[in-house]
């Protein structure tokens, strides 16, 4: 807020969360520059202080006028044709930038709504029996819809396909009959308006009779060109505007778009237009391609329709997925292709989906939207299974980051109706102060008085516009003033000098003053993270401290409270430190024991004898020896801050006012010595360190022993084993190697 430098309640409120003070004797201190514009916690508690009744911080805020703004519809309450469902109607907002102001409105299904609902229907050789079906229930459909307003039309249009090539024969007797000789048929059409809009249900009735069916090649159909033309021609299929637009599309095939006339030769996109003469007939079908499925969503969105698709079992797939493209639109299966009108109210009355939208400029933000719906809040503007005559809540808010130029308008809708929420937002950046009194000089004749001070014209500053910044001589005299001789720099780059005064600059967090901006009230030491220990002020570099505190950061305190033991064993409670040291700061400083060592311990409890006992087992953990287990090493040794060093020289620089303790591991059987700090505020320090490594003794392990000798022997009995039968072997080889010889010089005898 300080840095938007804003010289005006105006500029100031037009910055995100700042605050301006109106109080005539704030910040006015002609050496001192304070802003007027902080954020509002600073205005109260920093500096000198605004009064809470001269803060000017306004907020965002609404009203909806008495007049213009209905409530919702009853039904039998309003003529039929004037039901309201969503209020207020219109909404006067003030929006501050970077205050988000809430908006919340209400939908209350009417039971009178007007309503108008276009039968689209397929005409093909496929649906002949449906047509006959619908023929059968057209009267029964004037009539569900009649139960459930008052206000109800009914129109019926038809379709087929293109008339060309591959979509109908071009044969000229099957373009006069596509369908055979025995059971001839119409010729074939892209689309007819055979019944605007009317309230006369007999004419449907005798609409629906007079139409017969037609015939084409293949299976898709041209549907998406009938909606097209079904929406956008407003005039000749009489939709109203103040109505709910419900046009059902039946069918039991599946659909042609965009693209699919090029097997037709038909290249030109389809423009969205109406083209439809005199009669109804669709006059453009085979000059212009089939519509996109994201063309006929924008039209259908535009317009307010609301399409229910009434189809066969066959191709309830490729519809459902249609159906999910589309917002508001609905899905009815026609079992055993018999048109069940109720089925087609029901879409409509029973189950539908309350969906708000929102068209705003791009200077106003929409976010946070949340509808309150039957069974809950969900997130966004969409509220389903809502029943004639619930109410459902939504909210949303509105931001804006900087102020308007001029007022803007928010448009807010209910989707498939023709109602509106008009919003009128303007910005909030001007302020309404309290009149007061200017200054007896009338700011000097440059400026202008406004909620509390003055804002001066350009070239001219000073609390009173005195001060003339075009007045060159004039300024060479101020800056010369204004210049630290001892740093040759004027205000010291932290202020500005005006009429040859230095106006510091004033933080939330800094405080600049001195005649030459000097000093700060951040540049004195710091204790415990904080200025003077937060325990005195900083005057240009140095502490004043607070009674009961010294020190140069007001750092010591004087309380000697601190340090008396209050413990069942203390040695001596009346005394600071046991009488074994003097408090200093709040801690006790021991003093030497008759044998020059030093009592330790918080109080100087602890005779210096005593203390290898005291911290043996705490020394011990750090080799997972003596009484303590990890766990207990963890939290009864939590304040020792053990280091470790090897060698004895290392020991030699902690020497200085230690007491030489030593502790024996036993595996390895080394001696250790430790030292330690006393304990003071930053907890109790242990160093350690193994005297020497030659010192060391290590113990073979008997179990080791044993397995060796055992070892050996096995060994050694099976190297005996293999000599042996070593031996034995070479001498079997050389007995046989003998025999085979003898064998081939026998020496025969002869017998006498």
């Amino acid at each position: 807020c300080t840095e938007s430098k804003a010289k005006s309640c105006s500029d100031c409120i037009s910055v995100p969360g700042c605050a301006w003070c109106e109080d005539s004797n704030y910040a006015n201190n002609p050496n001192v520059l304070i802003s007027r514009c902080d954020l509002p916690e600073n205005l109260l508690t920093e500096g000198e202080r605004c009064p809470e009744n001269a803060i000017i911080n306004p907020k965002s805020n609404q009203s909806s006028p008495a007049s213009g703004n209905r409530p919702h519809s009853n039904v039998g309450e309003s003529a039929v044709g004037t039901a309201t469902q969503i209020r207020p109607q219109i909404i006067k907002a003030q929006v501050r930038p970077g205050d988000p102001l809430n908006i919340e409105l209400s939908f209350k299904q009417a039971e009178d709504y007007p309503v108008d609902l276009y039968y689209l229907l397929d005409l093909s050789k496929s649906m002949e029996n449906d047509l006959n079906s619908l023929r059968a229930l057209g009267r029964e459909l004037g009539m569900s819809m009649q139960n459930i307003t008052r206000d109800f039309r009914l129109g019926f249009g038809s379709f087929i396909d293109k008339t060309v090539m591959p979509y109908i024969s071009t044969v000229p007797a099957k373009i006069k009959n596509p369908c055979s000789d025995k059971a001839p048929c119409v010729p074939t059409y892209s689309f007819h308006n055979d019944l605007p809009l009317t309230p006369e249900i007999e004419a449907f009735v005798t609409s629906v009779n007079n139409v017969t069916h037609s015939s084409n090649l293949d299976n898709p159909e041209g549907g998406l060109d009938a909606m097209m033309q079904a929406i956008v021609c407003k005039e000749s299929i009489n939709w109203r505007k103040d109505a709910t637009h419900l046009l059902v599309y039946s069918t039991d095939a599946s659909f042609h778009y965009a693209g699919d006339g090029k097997l037709g030769g038909i290249v030109l996109p389809n423009d969205g237009r109406c083209y439809l003469n005199s009669k109804g007939h669709y006059y453009n079908a085979n000059y212009m391609d089939y519509p996109s499925i994201g063309h006929l969503v924008r039209k259908i969105t535009s317009h307010s329709i609301q399409p229910i698709f009434a189809v066969t079992s066959n191709v309830i797939q490729t519809y459902t997925n249609l159906q999910k493209m589309i917002p508001k639109s609905s899905f009815s299966y026609l079992p055993k292709k018999t048109y069940i009108s109720s089925n087609i109210c029901a879409q409509w009355s029973i189950q539908p989906q309350v969906l708000l939208e929102i068209k705003s400029p791009a200077e106003v933000s929409v976010s946070s939207q949340t509808a309150h719906c039957l069974d809950g809040s969900v997130p966004g503007l969409q509220c389903d299974g809502v029943k004639l005559g619930n109410v459902v809540n939504f909210t949303f808010t509105l931001s804006t980051e900087k102020c308007l130029t001029s007022p803007v308008q928010v448009i807010v809708s209910p989707y498939g109706y023709n109602e509106v929420v008009t919003i009128n937002v303007e910005s909030l950046c001007d302020c309404q102060c309290e009149e007061t009194e200017a200054p007896t000089n009338n700011c000097s004749g440059h400026g202008n008085y406004q909620c509390g001070s003055c804002v001066c014209e350009s070239g001219f500053t000073g609390l009173d516009c005195s001060c003339d910044q075009k007045d060159v001589l004039g300024i060479e005299s101020y800056l010369a003033n204004c210049t630290d001789p001892t740093t040759g720099v004027v205000c010291n780059r932290g202020g500005e000098c005006q009429c040859g005064s230095c106006i510091c600059t004033q933080y939330a967090n800094k405080k600049i003053d001195g005649k030459y901006c000097e000093c700060d009230n951040t540049s004195c030491k710091r204790a415990g993270g904080k200025v003077c220990n937060g325990m005195g002020k900083c005057d240009c570099g140095d502490c004043i401290c607070e009674p009961g505190w010294k020190g140069k950061a007001c750092e010591c305190t004087l309380e000697q409270a601190l340090c008396y033991d209050h413990s069942d064993d203390a040695l001596d409670s009346t005394k600071p430190c046991n009488g074994n040291g003097e408090c200093e700061c709040g801690q006790c400083v021991c003093k030497l024991s008759q044998g020059g060592a030093k009592f330790r311990g918080q109080y100087c409890e602890t005779k210096p004898l005593v203390v290898c006992d005291i911290h043996r087992d705490c020394i011990q953990c750090a080799w997972h020896t003596g009484n303590y287990n990890d766990t207990e090493c963890k939290t009864q040794c939590m304040g020792y801050n053990v280091t470790v060093v090897s060698g004895v020289g290392c020991l030699y620089k902690f020497w200085l006012e230690r007491v030489l303790c030593d502790i024996y591991s036993t595996s390895p059987f080394c001696p250790y010595y430790f030292d330690y700090v006393m304990p003071g505020q930053y907890g109790l320090s242990v160093l350690f360190v193994q005297i020497s490594e030659f010192l060391c003794k290590t113990y073979a392990n008997p179990v080791y022993i044993i397995i060796g000798i055992i070892a050996a022997i096995v060994g050694i009995g099976l190297a005996i084993l293999l000599i042996w039968k070593l031996l034995t072997s070479i001498k079997d080889a050389r007995e046989y190697k003998n025999f085979q010889k003898e064998s081939q010089n026998p020496k025969w005898q002869g017998v006498s």
